[in-house]
């Protein structure tokens, strides 16, 4: 996506993490449920560490990423 810019998609997560804590904040407001909130929660944490932590350079060759 805006792989040629480290920022860019760094931006962009942060946005749409930023996107997702309002709209969950929303969601515990007119009490959606639980479960909901838990997917929402999930998703967050999934983008969290795919984008910041860097997990999926774990699985790739030293020279690779």
């Amino acid at each position: 996506m805006l792989k040629q810019n480290g920022y860019g998609i760094v931006i962009v997560i942060g946005v749409v993490l930023a996107i997702l804590t309002v709209v969950e904040y929303f969601m515990g407001l007119y009490h959606v449920g639980a479960t909901l909130l838990m997917l929402m929660a999930a998703l967050k944490a999934i983008l969290v560490i795919y984008f910041f932590m860097h997990v999926s350079r774990l699985w790739t060759a030293e020279g690779d990423h």
